[in-house]
């Protein structure tokens, strides 16, 4: 390993943890610049785990660490795990089968009722779209993709009562958008057709 690798690795990472655990940061806008530099780098106890996760993820590491870090909060040795490899291989095969995955979902979602009941907050109360998304019954790739179709969640984020669960949820789906690639008119035209 070179130290240039493991730092490219180790900076990517600030990039994207702080993208997803920090208000003020967005990767896609600071074009994954953080405040680092290869000496206090040099000095990490954890220099060579970020050194192994370049040579085991190469060109994929940025998404390998945005399917993990969107999860939760993990440190380099926790992403050498059995575990976020499989969170990694999940995600690569959701993202491969996206527009299956959203028009399953979405089918799903909307069998016994329309969008807007869907998408209601009735009370204060979790909308069904975000109970079915807590439940793991939706993805966070739907339901983003169709926040940045509907745009419900500024809704959501002003008729939801609840103020535990749900502000949470609302940061990951906008940090989560960023990294979700998709025609726009082909989805929202998808999404009408499967709500008519």
């Amino acid at each position: 390993m070179t130290s240039r690798e493991g730092y490219d690795a180790y900076t990517l990472y600030l990039g994207i943890k702080l993208h997803f655990y920090s208000n003020e940061y967005d990767f896609v806008k600071y074009n994954g610049k953080v405040k680092a530099d290869i000496k206090s780098f040099l000095k990490r106890k954890d220099k060579y785990h970020f050194g192994k996760l370049f040579r085991t993820y190469k060109h994929e590491l940025q998404d390998f660490y945005i399917a993990n870090l969107s999860q939760k909060d993990l440190w380099a040795g926790d992403l050498l795990s059995d575990e976020c490899a499989k969170v990694y291989k999940e995600w690569k095969k959701n993202n491969q089968k996206l527009t299956y995955l959203f028009e399953t979902e979405v089918s799903d979602l909307l069998r016994k009722k329309n969008i807007q009941k869907v998408l209601e907050v009735k009370n204060g109360q979790h909308p069904i779209l975000l109970k079915e998304f807590m439940a793991k019954k939706v993805s966070l790739e739907t339901i983003c993709i169709m926040d940045e179709i509907i745009e419900f969640t500024k809704d959501w984020d002003r008729l939801i009562s609840e103020r535990i669960i749900y502000p949470g949820i609302h940061v990951k789906i906008n940090k989560y958008k960023s990294f979700v690639e998709f025609n726009r008119v082909k989805y929202k035209s998808k999404l009408i057709d499967l709500c008519e």
